[in-house]
């Protein structure tokens, strides 16, 4: 297979490791991109894990609730330039389709059903649909706009519904907790929560919930690191000193790197950002006092622009 300049330059796009490295991964992996990232990270050439891609597209990413915390929504309106993301007609959409989906009982069960409703509470709007308020926005500003995603999360008498906007509107995160105790300090704890998954980018909530899948293709990539790292401790033995067992040695590495990636993409492992010397699941111990048993039952966040792997649902 023709290896191309472009080939190239995705593939460092999305590992950022050098040109050289990239174009040597892509021969040895028959130009397959996604084998050639896995190929760079066995080698060592990539740094961590890393979910979300670069932006692709421009917009804005919109969120609210209802008054009583209860119902939250969450959108990413897409269009061609920031310009356009920054215009107020261009920020109403988007507020308009997450005031509709907090309001609404019914609600859509994809993206083509919302953009046949109407948002009859507003007055500026009345008679037209979603898709309508759309198409007539893309003739006016002669760009493409896209209605990309949306997520309602809705809690119970045991739990509420907590949204963060981040960023000027290109990040934004819906989160669902569970407490005993409503009042202040679980809204602090509700919104320092969500201001961490902004920041560290869990995929999941637990260690349980991260498919078999993906353990085992991040497994098999430590191991054939681990072997490397394991015979050059091997080579260093001194002579009067007897080597390790390679095998227990391999699998003490693997093992170690396997608790890093927990920490990297585990929502109560990771270290909070606030307060690195404790991690998520310890924070909410601490707050047990102010609000009693907590538990994060769901969240949702949306970076503009970014690269969509396949939704991770919990077990």
């Amino acid at each position: 297979m023709d290896i191309t300049p472009k080939l190239v330059k995705s593939l460092r796009e999305r590992t950022n490791a050098g040109m050289m490295d990239c174009k040597k991964a892509l021969v040895e992996c028959q130009g397959d991109v996604e084998k050639a990232v896995d190929w760079l990270r066995q080698k060592g050439l990539v740094s961590a894990h890393k979910r979300a891609g670069r932006a692709a597209r421009e917009g804005l990413v919109q969120t609210a609730q209802s008054k009583d915390s209860k119902k939250g929504a969450i959108v990413e309106l897409n269009s061609e330039t920031d310009f356009v993301a920054k215009m107020n007609s261009f920020k109403d959409i988007a507020a308009a389709l997450t005031e509709y989906l907090v309001d609404e009982a019914k609600l859509p069960k994809d993206l083509d059903e919302l953009l046949t409703r109407e948002p009859s509470f507003n007055k500026a709007y009345k008679g037209k649909t979603f898709g309508d308020i759309i198409t007539a926005t893309m003739s006016a500003t002669g760009e493409h706009v896209k209605l990309r995603r949306f997520k309602v999360l809705e809690a119970d008498d045991t739990s509420m519904v907590h949204s963060y906007v981040h960023a000027g509107g290109r990040l934004a995160v819906l989160l669902k907790l569970s407490v005993e105790k409503f009042g202040p300090e679980a809204l602090e704890l509700a919104h320092n929560l969500a201001m961490h998954i902004a920041a560290a980018n869990p995929l999941v909530i637990k260690v349980s919930d991260l498919p078999q899948s993906l353990l085992d293709k991040e497994t098999a990539i430590y191991q054939a690191k681990a072997a490397d790292e394991a015979e050059a401790r091997i080579q260093k033995t001194p002579p009067d000193k007897k080597p390790p067992d390679k095998k227990m040695l391999i699998k003490k590495i693997v093992e170690g790197q396997v608790k890093k990636f927990h920490t990297e993409v585990v929502l109560l492992e990771q270290p909070y950002v606030k307060d690195p010397g404790k991690t998520v699941a310890e924070l909410l111990h601490v707050c047990e006092p102010e609000v009693g048993k907590s538990k994060i039952e769901a969240f949702v966040r949306y970076l503009v622009g970014e690269e969509l792997d396949g939704e991770i649902k919990p077990n």
